[in-house]
C-alpha cells in the first residue's frame, strides 16, 4: 500500500515543482493583463469540466467490482458531454467577450473549446488506473503531458504570442494526456452504453458532480467577477491563488486523492476508521506546518520568483494560505463521506458554501479585493465546520477527543511561526531578499525541529520513525 502513496507523491510533487516551475517563468515574460484574460474564462472551463466528469468516474473506484461495461458506459457518457460542451463554448464565444469587454475572449473560448473533446476521452483511462491503484503508470503519463505542455507554452511566450502562450498550454495539456495514456495503457473502452450501468453510476455521481461545480463556481467567481471590471486585478489574484494551490493541491494530491482508492478498497470497519484518523491528523499537521511557513516566506519569496510586478498579489497569497488549508480539510472530509456514500450530503454543503460566498461576495466587493479574499475564507471556514460534524458522527468521534488531537497537531507548528515572524520583523528591511529568505527558511527549520524533540507530537514522531526506517 505505501507504493500507491509513493508513486501518488512522485506524481503530483513533481508535477506541482513543473506546473509552478512553468507558471513562474509564464509570468515574468507575460503580465497580470494576459494572466486575467484567462482566469476571466476560468469559471466556465472549471464548471464544464466538472460536468462533463459527472462524477461517474467516482462511482466506478466506489464500486466494488466494475466491469467492461461500467468503463464502456462512462467513456460514452464523458465523450458525449466533452462534444457538448464543445459546441456551447463556441456559441457562447462571442456574448462572453461582449460582456467583459474584451474580443480576445472569443478567440480563447474557441481555442479552449478542443480541450473538452481531449480531456473527455482521458476520464475514463485515468479512472481505470486509479481503481487498479496503477500510480506508477499514471505518474509518467502525467508528468510526460505536463512537461510537454509547458515546453510548447512557454515556447510561446517567448516567440511573442502573449496571453496565447497560456491558452495553448491547457490545449496541449489535455491532447498529450489523451496522447500518452493511449500509448503506455494500450487500452481503449467500447463503444458501447448499458443504461443499467449508467443508472448505478449516475445514482452515486450525481451529487458529486453537482457539489464539484458549485465547488468551482466558488473557487473561481472572484476572478470572474474581478475581471468584469479590471483584467489586471483578475490576474493578481488568479496567479495568488495559483500560487497558493501548489502547495495544497500536492496535499490533496498525495493524500486524500489516493486515500478515497485506499479507503475504498479496505473492507474492515476497524481499519478504515484507524485510517480515517491517522489520515486526519496527517493532512492537519502538514497543511499547518506548510502554511505557517509560506506566511512568512510570502513577501520574499513572491519578489524573488515574480518580480516586482506582482508584489500586489503578495497579502492576497498570505490571505488565501488559511483558505488552503480549509480546503485540505474539507476534501479530507469529503473523501470520508464519499466512502460511506453520502453524496447527497456533499452536495448540500457544498450548496451551501456557494451560498454563503455569493451572500458574503455581495457584501464584501465594494471595500476591494481584500475583503472579498476574507468573505470567501469565512464562507469556507463555516461549512468546514459543518463537515467536521458530520466527521464526528460518523466516525463516533467525541468532541474533546477532536479538541485534543487539533491542538497536540498545531502547536508547534504556531509556536514555531511566532518565533520565527519575531525574527522576521527584527532582520526584514536590514537585509537583501535573498538572506531574508535564507534566514526565514533556517530559522524555521531549526526551531520546527528543535521544538518537536522536545514536545515530541505523535504525528512528527511517526514521520521521524519512517524517515529512520527508510535509511
Amino acid at each position: 500500500m505505501s507504493g500507491v502513496y509513493k508513486w501518488s507523491a512522485i506524481d503530483r510533487v513533481c508535477n506541482s515543482v513543473m506546473t509552478f516551475t512553468g507558471n513562474v517563468i509564464l509570468a515574468r515574460i507575460l503580465s497580470p493583463y494576459d494572466f486575467g484574460l484567462l482566469a476571466m474564462t476560468a469559471i466556465f472551463v472549471a464548471i464544464a469540466y466538472n460536468v462533463s466528469g459527472c462524477g461517474l468516474s467516482d462511482g466506478l473506484i466506489k464500486k466494488a467490482h466494475p466491469t467492461d461495461r461500467d468503463y464502456s458506459t462512462v467513456f460514452v457518457f464523458n465523450l458525449v458531454f466533452g462534444l457538448v460542451f464543445c459546441v456551447i463554448f463556441i456559441l457562447s464565444a462571442q456574448p462572453i467577450a461582449n460582456f467583459f469587454g474584451y474580443k480576445e475572449l472569443e478567440q480563447i473560448m474557441w481555442a479552449i473549446a478542443i480541450c473538452f473533446i481531449f480531456s473527455a476521452m482521458t476520464f475514463t483511462q485515468e479512472t481505470k488506473m486509479r481503481k487498479e491503484l496503477d500510480m506508477k503508470r499514471m505518474a509518467v503519463v502525467r508528468l510526460s503531458a505536463t512537461a510537454s505542455s509547458l515546453i510548447l507554452g512557454i515556447y510561446l511566450a517567448l516567440a511573442g504570442y502573449g496571453f496565447w502562450a497560456l491558452v495553448s498550454t491547457r490545449i496541449f495539456l489535455s491532447v498529450f494526456l489523451f496522447i500518452y495514456y493511449v500509448i503506455l495503457s494500450r487500452w481503449m473502452p467500447k463503444i458501447a452504453f448499458y443504461r443499467d450501468s449508467f443508472k448505478e453510476m449516475f445514482g452515486y455521481g450525481v451529487h458529486l458532480m453537482l457539489s464539484y461545480v458549485f465547488t468551482q463556481i466558488g473557487r473561481n467567481v472572484n476572478s470572474f467577477v474581478l475581471g468584469r471590471y479590471s483584467p489586471v486585478a483578475a490576474g493578481v489574484f488568479s496567479q495568488a491563488q495559483k500560487l497558493q494551490e501548489v502547495p495544497y493541491s500536492i496535499i490533496e494530491s498525495v493524500f486524500n486523492w489516493p486515500f478515497f482508492a485506499v479507503l475504498s478498497n479496505e473492507q474492515d470497519a476497524q481499519k478504515r476508521r484507524k485510517l480515517a484518523q491517522d489520515m486526519f491528523q496527517n493532512i492537519l499537521w502538514i497543511g499547518v506546518v506548510t502554511g505557517a511557513l509560506l506566511v512568512l516566506l510570502a513577501s520574499p519569496g513572491i519578489r524573488v520568483l515574480y518580480g516586482e510586478k506582482w508584489i500586489e498579489a503578495i497579502p492576497i497569497f498570505r490571505l488565501l494560505i488559511l483558505y488552503g488549508i480549509f480546503t485540505s480539510m474539507k476534501y479530507f472530509f469529503q473523501t470520508i463521506l464519499k466512502t460511506y456514500g453520502k453524496t447527497k450530503t456533499i452536495k448540500n454543503l457544498t450548496f451551501i458554501e456557494i451560498v454563503l460566498q455569493l451572500v458574503l461576495l455581495t457584501i464584501a466587493f465594494e471595500f476591494g479585493i481584500y475583503w472579498i479574499t476574507i468573505s470567501q475564507i469565512v464562507a469556507l471556514g463555516i461549512v468546514m465546520l459543518c463537515y467536521l460534524r458530520w466527521y464526528m458522527k460518523i466516525e463516533e468521534i467525541p468532541l474533546m477527543r477532536i479538541i485534543t488531537s487539533i491542538v497536540n497537531t498545531i502547536v508547534v507548528p504556531l509556536i514555531v511561526f511566532a518565533i520565527v515572524l519575531v525574527g522576521y520583523l527584527y532582520w526584514n528591511g536590514n537585509v537583501s531578499v535573498y538572506v531574508n529568505l535564507l534566514l526565514i527558511l533556517m530559522s524555521f527549520c531549526i526551531m520546527f525541529v528543535l521544538l518537536n524533540e522536545l514536545i515530541r507530537p505523535s504525528v512528527y514522531i511517526s514521520y521521524r520513525k519512517k524517515l529512520v526506517s527508510e535509511r
